[in-house]
């Protein structure tokens, strides 16, 4: 990637009279501006666009705002990650948009693949920046428990245009008051930058005709197309041409049938990945993108980031929003863009007591795992990929595990100075294209922690159960990722079971059960399947063998769980019984569970 697609936008002041988008920042930028009548369509104004002069083409403006979109959710996605698992027991109003923000982030990777674009999971992750002149993001990251200005922050990046009907003024304007002094500048919205994308990924005949139905996304879109086409040098330099779109990239895609891990119901669907192969289908995507985040959704039962923020704020610090401090229930956790991980360390936000170091550290390779099994995923042929797809749930089951664990740790010796969390460091590859090597070095350095961890006192019997199957499947990982580094594979066909039944479990992001196998009396078996094959050949439940039939033509115990969906909490299995890989588990299984090549 060229520095010039690494270096933050610049905003531009744009005049704007009696425009549908005019009042599209007006909660964000100043309270002068939330002073003016916004009620009115005649009102003068200025939006403010970023500053696309060095991008002459629209196909270099959508590459440099996709990849300005995928810096936004992965940063969100982080910080909503460690706000939410500050909590005691997690909070799972703040984790489910986490998770939807991950779906965000797969689709913008789509959209950037359509446009023959590369993947880009990079973050921001560069400190505050210059001013507020230079900011695309909606605030500067910051890894913090809830408090009343990180929440606020929250409220206002995930804002509507406009305050909705039913949401008192009075409180929005408390709220604007609390985020913006807690930043020290303005927080930019969320949905300007998808609103820009719908322009340029939109002809104008066709936002035409969208706007035409009355719908407010589109008609906001379609508005800021005609800003954008004067301040960018006409509607040339601003839509995507037909010739942009690369229609057979939906192989490369990744789709929801193979990331939709996280149903809650059957009316709402919470992690959606949407695949696009022209236009029309982009746009879809992003309106979707734009209305989960702010709202009002298009799916009748969803709730909409905005409100859900907005009744947590009130839930915490009252109806009119004057309560301050942390939130209840959060944890003393660390605050910090960076969160330094060493031992004997004097700043105050970082992790030093000797134990908790090791697993910190061994957090941050999980998420280098997770976001180097990611990009491969996304790189790989299609064909070739599908393995990937089990490391990434399993990382971010990992990564959930280890994230309550740490806070119960102390973050240094004296108990007194709080306690730790993941610290979500970036990997030091990031900014170029991951390696098979450079997840050697990271799974090797987490065998390394694993092993002194356990080697050391004060572990309970859940971490060392959880730390064992980690390390067995790190050493299968590695094991391959050693191959792929030298162009050949070390995948066995157990390995593609564990895989499939790593996929399968998802990545404990269901409310009703922590992603462990069933808990059963006296038994804690977790997630089996990633023990050594002798081991797991070995398991029982309920006194029953899980790979033996209990009788002739019956279904081994693993099998029938997955055929009947007796999954933890009810929830199904993502697999049904013509699925290939479920016919891959009934041949292996039946076939005692060879350890052939894959």
């Amino acid at each position: 990637m060229s520095d010039t697609q690494r270096e933050p936008l610049r905003w531009r002041r744009h005049g704007v009279s009696g425009s549908q988008f005019g009042r599209m920042k007006a909660l964000t930028q100043s309270h002068a501006m939330i002073a003016e009548d916004v009620t009115s369509n005649a009102f003068q104004t200025a939006i403010e666009l970023p500053d696309l002069s060095g991008f002459s083409t629209p196909v270099e403006k959508a590459v440099r705002l996709l990849k300005s979109a995928a810096a936004i959710e992965h940063a969100l996605m982080v910080q909503y990650l460690y706000a939410g698992y500050g909590f005691s027991p997690a909070n799972r109003d703040i984790i489910s948009v986490a998770i939807e923000e991950m779906s965000h982030l797969m689709t913008v990777q789509n959209l950037l693949l359509l446009v023959g674009g590369q993947p880009d999971l990079s973050r921001q992750d560069f400190g505050p920046a210059d001013s507020d002149d230079s900011r695309l993001f909606p605030f500067d990251l910051m890894l913090e428990p809830v408090t009343h200005e990180s929440l606020a922050k929250y409220v206002i990046a995930e804002s509507p245009q406009e305050v909705p009907a039913g949401v008192d003024p009075a409180l929005m304007q408390r709220i604007l008051d609390v985020a913006t002094q807690g930043v020290g500048m303005g927080v930019n919205r969320v949905g300007t930058l998808y609103a820009l994308l719908g322009a340029v990924f939109g002809s104008e005949t066709l936002l035409l005709q969208k706007a035409a139905t009355g719908d407010p996304w589109y008609v906001m879109v379609n508005s800021l197309a005609a800003e954008a086409a004067s301040l960018y040098g006409g509607r040339d330099r601003v839509h995507l041409p037909d010739s942009a779109f690369q229609p057979m990239s939906v192989a490369a895609q990744g789709s929801d049938s193979d990331w939709d891990r996280t149903p809650v119901n059957a009316a709402l669907d919470e992690f959606r990945v949407h695949t696009a192969d022209g236009r029309e289908a982009a746009l879809e995507a992003l309106r979707d993108i734009g209305l989960q985040g702010e709202g009002p959704s298009t799916q009748p039962t969803e709730v909409a980031h905005f409100m859900r923020f907005l009744n947590l704020f009130k839930r915490f610090y009252g109806a009119q929003g004057m309560g301050t401090g942390p939130a209840t229930g959060s944890k003393d956790i660390p605050r910090a863009s960076v969160i330094t991980v060493q031992q004997g360390s004097t700043d105050p936000q970082a992790i030093s007591n000797q134990e908790t170091v090791r697993w910190a550290r061994l957090a941050n390779h999980r998420y280098a795992v997770l976001l180097g099994s990611l990009e491969w995923y996304l790189r790989m042929p299609p064909n070739e990929r599908r393995f990937l797809l089990g490391w990434c749930f399993a990382e971010m089951f990992a990564l959930k595990k280890l994230s309550s664990i740490l806070t119960t740790k102390l973050r240094k010796d004296n108990p007194s100075e709080g306690m730790a969390a993941a610290p979500f460091t970036l990997p030091p590859w990031s900014g170029r294209p991951v390696t098979w090597q450079d997840l050697e070095a990271e799974l090797t350095s987490a065998i390394t922690e694993v092993t002194a961890i356990l080697a050391g006192s004060g572990v309970s019997q859940e971490q060392t159960r959880v730390l064992i199957h980690l390390k067995s499947s790190d050493e299968r990982k590695l094991a391959e990722s050693t191959a792929r580094a030298s162009g050949s594979s070390d995948r066995r066909k157990s390995d593609q079971a564990r895989e499939i039944l790593d996929w399968a479990a998802g990545a404990a992001d269901v409310q009703s059960h922590n992603g462990d196998s069933p808990p059963l009396p006296d038994q804690n078996q977790g997630r089996f399947w990633n023990l050594p094959l002798a081991d797991f050949k070995q398991t029982t439940i309920l006194g029953d063998n899980i790979v033996t039939p209990p009788g002739p033509g019956q279904d081994a115990p693993l099998i029938n769980v997955l055929r009947t969906g007796l999954m933890p909490g009810g929830r199904r299995p993502k697999l049904k019984p013509t699925d290939a890989e479920f016919l891959f588990l009934e041949e292996w299984v039946g076939n005692q569970c060879p350890d052939d090549p894959a």
